[in-house]
């Protein structure tokens, strides 16, 4: 299977990185809400929260002919805490499940997580769907269950979430609520930075994890700029405590414009020495008060916890929210436990030379003419390679010259030969035949495909 780097401005790709989602999504998830292709697109570039990520698409076929995908991965290689680890989320087309699609793409994304300098993967995927099964037989260990409730808020008694905000407004007092629309305004960057902070003691997707540390830059940068690419609407609610001016609770909503029947919960936080006085409760019943005016057409908000979040899940389970199927799995595998791609090197301390940054994986030293690729260099006897191309080519040949960068691995150059001139293509046993029968022979080892 052909593997390629999704680019964001080839609307071609994300059609059809679009229709796999699309239909994983109806396969897996039939009573969840759809993404749009513009949120897809966001997604696959930044994630939710900008950190570095990066796409990539199969099809079928060779890639260039055939534009149909298969499937995709995303992954985040999260650039300020976790720097061991990248998340990872696999999607097939149904149609081509039970191929082989998911065992390309894992090992594909292995490797990029090797060249990131990532060590663990943590996986996402829907519990119960092949994807799922398939993590579970590459040995991959379930860490967290992140169970997905939706309130149907066309069955919803009247005057419901009115009366859960004045219980829980009782249990509040000297505290005050302050709303806006939108991205954080900024005197309220620092709070809602604390907020995040405060979210850190809930349950993780693995154990290891670094807490992530949020300020109000990092808030104005990252934590709304889905929102504002995205192109939906966000409201918050927050509480504020009356004798410090210190904001203890906060939870955001957002609505697609697009798809304007789905609202989708954000966090929900309380600070801890302000916990136990509703305040979880009173923000999230005000929000719904406030929704009810400002966005009449919503008829079901989405919501998802950690199954071990009981306090949170008691206060959705008070708001009317039922368990919704299938829930997400996160999953935990070691990068060395995926097999390399075929004809996949990697780099051995005391063999290899300094790497880019970009690629540490990237750059060899040279050496003797047949003297193998020693341990852990070595692989399958058939490794992917360059098509043949008549004559030299440019960028093949020339003294002491270097291919460009490949997006899988070159073989070797062609040059003369007592014969005339040979084109050696293969890569691993022909090396040493090619030397030792006096072929002028240049090793090339994988560089960055992206």
């Amino acid at each position: 299977m052909h593997i390629v780097r999704w680019d964001p401005d080839d609307p071609e790709a994300l059609r059809y990185c679009h229709e796999v989602e699309r239909a994983a999504q109806r396969a897996d998830d039939p009573s969840g809400p759809p993404m749009t292709p513009r949120e897809l697109r966001v997604f696959l570039s930044e994630g939710w929260e900008a950190n570095p990520c990066e796409a990539w698409h199969g099809s079928p076929g060779n890639g260039r002919t055939d534009r149909t995908a298969s499937g995709l991965y995303w992954m985040e290689v999260p650039d300020q805490e976790n720097r061991d680890r990248a998340r990872l989320l696999l999607l097939v087309h149904p149609a081509c499940g039970g191929r082989g699609v998911e065992r390309a793409l894992l090992r594909h994304a292995a490797g990029r997580a090797r060249a990131n300098g990532r060590a663990v993967l943590s996986l996402l995927a829907r519990q119960g769907s092949p994807v799922a099964a398939f993590l579970r037989s590459a040995g991959a260990t379930p860490t967290l269950t992140e169970v997905r409730r939706v309130l149907d808020l066309r069955t919803a008694p009247p005057g419901h979430f009115t009366t859960l905000r004045e219980t829980a407004a009782a249990k509040a007092a000297g505290y005050s609520l302050v709303s806006w629309l939108g991205v954080t305004p900024e005197p309220h960057l620092a709070g809602v930075a604390q907020l995040l902070n405060a979210m850190n003691d809930a349950p993780r997707e693995a154990e290891g994890t670094q807490e992530a540390v949020w300020d109000a830059g990092r808030v104005r940068q990252r934590h709304d700029s889905s929102m504002v690419k995205m192109g939906t609407r966000g409201y918050s609610v927050a509480a504020v405590h009356d004798v410090t001016g210190e904001m203890t609770a906060f939870t955001q909503l957002e609505v697609n414009p697009e798809i304007p029947e789905w609202g989708h919960q954000g966090p929900t936080a309380v600070t801890r020495p302000h916990r136990g006085h509703r305040l979880g409760l009173l923000v999230k019943a005000t929000m719904l008060e406030w929704l009810a005016t400002a966005e009449p057409a919503v008829e079901r908000i989405l919501t998802g916890n950690a199954d071990s979040n009981q306090h949170m899940i008691a206060v959705n389970e008070a708001l009317g929210y039922d368990v919704l199927a299938p829930p997400w799995q996160w999953f935990e595998l070691p990068v060395a436990a995926v097999p390399g791609e075929p004809g996949e090197l990697r780099r051995v301390p005391g063999l290899t030379g300094p790497a880019p940054a970009s690629d540490p994986q990237a750059r060899t030293q040279a050496r003797p003419h047949g003297a193998g690729l020693g341990p852990g260099l070595t692989g399958p006897s058939r490794p992917r390679h360059w098509p043949h191309r008549p004559g030299p080519g440019p960028g093949l040949t020339g003294p002491g010259g270097r291919p460009p960068p490949r997006p899988h691995w070159a073989g070797l150059r062609p040059g003369p030969s007592p014969t005339g001139r040979v084109r050696i293509m293969h890569f691993c046993g022909l090396y040493a035949f090619a030397s030792a029968k006096g072929f002028p022979v240049t090793k090339a080892f994988p560089r960055d495909s992206g």
